[in-house]
């Protein structure tokens, strides 16, 4: 179908397009159908930085059919939920990115890691590819094949009797962040223990997943770079209830969410791009949820609906610019989402490459 769009950005800004086969196209060619859709407004759809489309736990992985089954249903409920774009951070396989494959009117833009890499026992036994230190830079230049445009390294795990170590020295981290750059690929970092944000940020790790005790000077650092900064704050939240508020791994989870909601406002301001996930607590399709756990922690209204739409097009690189020749993307809400964060969970219409996948345009 061709159809006529007025689309109102955050900006202020009207634009006048038209959509015929599944790209924007300049206003005034034929179309089937004039949408009003001028008091909406529009962003290039919802973004999830932190998700596991394929599962994240041991349990989840086996059959290779099964597994691109769950990550296709997964893809999908993010497409149906208004998600356009997804960092998938890994798993347990690298079956997951044969949905890079599969047509884009049924999955998000996706920018993917494969497997997980750790050090011996630094996370779930079997999950994670466990490498010594001598071992690492060729497991990251594995890792980089297969259209995976991150590395994902499990920074810190629990040790019995020890705590939450990190599992990488600063300068293996180094290292690892050098090969994945050579390779066109950026790396994200498990981060929830005490020392392990501080030492990524110093070896250069682009991204910091969780990141329950990074510092204000851990923002300058990695705000100079261009850095960013996802706290999945409903997935830690869980489990610092799972592990039980009054026990050792419970309190240090809640000293780690108190410091993040300390720092959390001061890092757009320190250059930092501040993210949205969902991880594995908040279902896929709604990281509108984890928005609203930003504006909770004292993340400003503004900088939350920037973390979950255009921040994180910009930060992936994805073109979000709705201009003639472009894939027709567009998410509308009924109101401005940065009045109410809310809005952010009721899209009333979303396209993906033109095609309807949220919301209906009602009989002809």
């Amino acid at each position: 179908m061709r159809l006529g769009l007025t689309l109102r950005t955050l900006d202020g800004a009207t634009t006048e397009l038209s959509v015929i086969d599944g790209h924007f196209r300049p206003p005034g060619e034929p179309v089937d159908r004039e949408l009003d859709t001028a008091g909406w407004w529009a962003v290039p759809g919802l973004a999830d930085c932190h998700a596991h489309l394929g599962g994240g736990y041991a349990d989840d992985h086996g059959d290779s059919d099964e597994t691109l089954a769950r990550t296709m249903a997964n893809a999908w409920a993010q497409l149906q939920g208004g998600v356009f774009l997804v960092a998938d951070k890994g798993g347990g396989d690298r079956v997951t990115l044969r949905v890079l494959d599969e047509p884009p009117t049924t999955r998000p833009e996706l920018h993917m890691a494969g497997r997980f890499i750790t050090n011996p026992g630094g996370y779930y036994a079997g999950f994670a590819r466990e490498v010594d230190q001598d071992e690492l830079l060729a497991t990251v230049r594995d890792e980089t094949g297969g259209g995976a445009t991150w590395v994902k390294l499990v920074g810190d795990w629990p040790r019995k009797g020890q705590g939450a170590l990190t599992n990488f020295t600063e300068e293996a981290m180094h290292q690892a962040v050098q090969v994945a750059h050579e390779s066109g690929c950026r790396v994200a970092i498990h981060a929830a223990a005490p020392d392990t944000s501080s030492v990524a940020v110093a070896a250069g790790i682009d991204s910091i997943e969780h990141g329950l005790f990074i510092t204000q000077d851990d923002l300058a650092a990695l705000g100079a770079r261009g850095g960013a900064w996802v706290p999945t704050l409903a997935a830690m939240e869980a489990v610092g209830n799972m592990l039980g508020l009054e026990s050792t791994g419970g309190k240090l989870f809640g000293r780690g969410l108190d410091n993040v909601r300390e720092i959390l406002a001061e890092a757009p301001a320190a250059g930092v791009t501040v993210l949205a996930g969902t991880d594995l607590e908040v279902p896929h399709g709604a990281v509108a949820a984890e928005a609203l756990k930003l504006a909770d922690y004292g993340l400003a209204p503004a900088d939350v609906v920037h973390a979950v739409t255009d921040g994180a097009y910009a930060y992936l690189g994805s073109d979000h610019s709705f201009s003639p020749g472009g894939h027709a993307d567009v998410l509308f809400f009924d109101a401005d989402p940065r009045t109410d964060l809310t809005i952010l969970q009721r899209p009333v219409l979303g396209l993906r490459h033109g095609e309807v996948v949220v919301g209906s345009i009602g009989a002809d």
